[in-house]
């Protein structure tokens, strides 16, 4: 198919299937993990068909039997299996009598620690990922970009940043932002059809998958305008209080709801240390974003948004890799929108406008060293993707996202 790719995660399941009987991928709707499944599975059901989802709720024991069959080739696919939690008891008596690595690979909409039967059937009986959506370098068929997470680690005084340098293929980055990484919908250039594929998903997603993990009787509606709202309000320190005025919703039941939507992977939260307690919120797909917030982003946001959207990609893709992502906020102003740590490795971005660390920028980093001893600051340029380390003796184009 002509909008194929190669996902980075494929390879990641698929050792994941060489020695654990379930596998899971889960994550946004319309994110490519139908596409896995079928590329992998010998067999395969999907639970979004009203059939197989009443054979699955009405008989789980012969529904999995017969998914089988005869020629026990595996893994066996089900897709948004979320939708019959009746099936989890049956999927661990299975994998208990048929003991082998790599029996069924499982996809989802929904975190499944949202789901109480289900989150008890399969504790630790399952091996899952999340599959983000396309990175710009995923899109553009590139391998994985490493730089973020080997700048984690790296010595800058002898770094070959020119091992990443820039080549000028600009075109998928600069449409990225409106267009997203969701493959059932990026690819569509048509606007109009564009926007019927986002308001039928947006609609599915508010109407069927929130409403299955948070009980709320809010018309859709309402619950756009929530979504609305955070778009707009994006990498901004979370006021209940404003959100609940301006959604009029009622703060108790705020907080139900943005649990609900990070379980079925539509928003991020990002936690802040410093003394700003606040968290921010950022949505999965950057093409929804600009879509309900109606393009109202100023060019600095942009690049916060491009950075959320890749910087974390290697860190995720990484097997038993355990990191924090996390932002750092000072009320006096100290601001640094993305640090990774690992163990007592910690390294931050900055993002800015000027192509060299501005005086800002530069405070920042020196409070955020200050606080995070030995920590290592690198300045994000929006036009050329331009890194600066903060010894500033590296000011070269560096491919970062793509």
């Amino acid at each position: 198919m002509a909008h194929t790719r190669t996902r980075y995660l494929q390879s990641l399941i698929q050792r994941g299937l060489s020695h654990k009987g379930i596998v899971g991928v889960f994550g946004h709707r319309q994110v490519g993990k139908t596409t896995l499944l079928e590329l992998l599975c010998d067999r395969y059901a999907t639970l979004d068909r009203t059939l197989e989802l009443a054979r699955a709720n009405n008989n789980p024991t012969e529904f999995l039997n017969e998914l089988y069959g005869d020629a026990k080739q595996t893994p066996i696919g089900i897709d948004e299996c979320q939708l019959s939690p009746s099936l989890f008891p049956e999927l661990k008596e299975f994998i208990r009598t048929h003991k082998k690595p790599g029996l069924f690979l499982l996809s989802g909409s929904v975190r499944f620690s949202s789901r109480k039967l289900i989150r008890e059937s399969l504790t630790g009986r399952i091996l899952t990922y999340e599959l983000l959506p396309f990175s710009v370098s995923e899109l553009a068929g590139r391998p994985l970009n490493e730089l973020a997470l080997k700048l984690l680690s790296a010595d800058f005084r002898g770094f070959d940043f020119t091992q990443f340098s820039w080549k000028g293929v600009r075109a998928i980055q600069d449409k990225y932002l409106e267009f997203g990484g969701l493959p059932g919908v990026c690819f569509i250039r048509n606007e109009r059809d564009r926007h019927d594929l986002i308001e039928s998903q947006l609609s599915l997603i508010l109407d069927r998958d929130l409403r299955l993990v948070c009980e709320t009787n809010l018309p859709l509606i309402r619950l756009r305008l929530l979504v609305q709202v955070l778009a707009e309000n994006q990498n901004k320190p979370l006021n209940h209080t404003e959100l609940s005025r301006k959604t009029r919703i009622s703060t108790p039941t705020l907080r139900k709801l943005l649990s609900g939507l990070e379980s079925i992977f539509f928003i991020r939260q990002v936690l802040t240390e410093g003394d700003e307690a606040r968290s921010v919120y950022f949505l999965e797909d950057q093409g929804e974003a600009t879509y309900l917030a109606r393009s109202r982003y100023d060019s600095i946001e942009d690049l916060e948004r491009l950075a959320f959207s890749h910087l974390r990609i290697p860190f995720s893709y990484t097997p038993g890799l355990a990191y924090n992502l996390f932002q750092y906020r000072q009320q006096g102003g100290a601001y640094i929108p993305f640090a990774f740590r690992i163990k007592d490795q910690v390294l931050g971005f900055v993002c800015q406008l000027e192509q060299s660390p501005s005086l800002s920028a530069t405070r920042s980093t020196r409070s955020f060293q200050d606080k995070y001893p030995g920590a290592k600051v690198v300045y994000l340029h929006p036009h050329k993707n331009i890194l600066i380390h903060n010894s500033n003796e590296a000011s070269l184009p560096i491919e970062l996202f793509l």
